[in-house]
């Protein structure tokens, strides 16, 4: 009865409307909110209020599913770009704006770009940086080697920011904690001391490191 149940269930959605698009849709949230060991067909399925077998008509197995969102994911990261280009912005400037926009986009869905990893597909997310910083990087009159340099130093220091902020935050308190451990300065400035004892803001350390980080690339 209960697999009646849900095949009408299905019959009444897939009438009413449903969709590949809406299937993967649903399949990506489930993803990004709770990892891909998480997206299961016939969880997939009841989320959307269906049989199992639609699902498979709309997206095929589980498999073709997961490259299907894998293409989806890889189709957000296509139009990375500065925010509101200027192009009274200096290069310099731009390029924090890429990789500002790239660190908040890895970061805002940790488990999506986990199943890129698993897929083998982290080259081809990062393409779209890549190019929008070697055109930057071109306009402010790099080539070659030193151009590279430029664009493979943004890259790891977004994602390795990233990555570190990840560990932090799912990590477990640290006992003891940077107020402690900076009490006593040990011959520390006492003033620096104090300041490294006290919460800072990541936002603003990855904005002044990641300007003077490319700021010092493009001057040297």
């Amino acid at each position: 009865m209960r697999h009646e149940r849900g095949a009408q269930g299905g019959r009444g959605v897939e009438a009413a409307g449903l969709s590949r698009e809406a299937v993967l849709d649903t399949a990506l949230r489930i993803v990004e909110a709770r990892g891909l060991a998480a997206l299961t067909m016939r969880g997939l399925a009841a989320e959307l209020g269906v049989a199992a077998t639609a699902i498979y008509w709309h997206v095929g197995n589980r498999d073709a599913l997961i490259a299907a969102l894998t293409d989806r994911i890889l189709g957000d990261f296509g139009d990375l770009a500065p925010p509101s280009p200027d192009a009274r912005e200096e290069p310099a400037e731009r390029i924090v704006g890429i990789g500002r926009a790239l660190r908040q986009r890895i970061a805002a869905r940790p488990h999506a770009i986990a199943l890129l990893h698993e897929q083998g597909r982290t080259a081809v997310m990062m393409r779209p940086a890549q190019r929008a910083l070697a055109a930057e990087v071109a306009a402010a009159g790099l080539d070659g080697e030193r151009a590279a340099t430029v664009v493979r130093a943004v890259l790891h220091h977004v994602v390795g920011f990233v990555l570190l902020e990840r560990a932090v935050e799912r990590g477990p308190e640290p006992r003891p904690g940077p107020d402690e451990v900076w009490r006593d300065p040990d011959g520390v400035d006492p003033a620096l001391a104090r300041e490294l004892g006290r919460p800072h803001d990541p936002d603003a350390l990855f904005e002044v490191s990641l300007s003077a980080l490319v700021r010092g690339l493009l001057a040297s």
